[in-house]
């Protein structure tokens, strides 16, 4: 029964340390430029959960996008204009599925003459209100 509990103990303490040094990335591209926002499985754990007795999330859809417009401003040199530009989207996203969630806010060209219809940028945003910024590289 001890050495039971050992291999136990053991193979749960090898998988928390592999789900420690996980990640998840969106990646998005925008005007030639390859947007990616990353976030460690230590990151996320430090937010607030959103337990399933709670009706509502730590931060609201609209904080989300707050603090991800404030972030996307930073990016405006590489879209035409930030006024045919807007907030196209904000998902829940549950990427461990457990009780720790982000948002993720989308932003996109509403006119063609102002990007490509396709092109867009995601912000990532944690349930403390932390925005992950996206790092940006050329498309190849």
């Amino acid at each position: 029964m001890r050495t039971l509990i050992i291999i136990i103990f053991f193979t749960f303490a090898i998988h928390a340390r592999a789900v420690e040094g996980e990640s998840f990335s969106k990646t998005t591209q925008a005007q030639g430029k390859q947007f990616t926002s990353e976030v460690t499985w230590g990151q996320l754990m430090k937010t607030p959960v959103w337990s399933s007795k709670d009706n509502f999330p730590a931060i609201s859809p609209r904080q989300a996008e707050k603090a991800a417009t404030a972030k996307f401003r930073k990016f405006l040199k590489y879209v035409k204009s930030w006024d045919g530009w807007k907030c196209t989207d904000i998902t829940l996203d549950n990427p461990y599925e457990d009780e720790h969630w982000d948002y993720i806010v989308v932003f996109g060209p509403v006119d063609p003459d102002r990007g490509d219809l396709n092109d867009s940028i995601v912000i990532v945003v944690l349930m403390d209100g932390t925005v992950i910024e996206p790092s940006i590289t050329d498309v190849k």
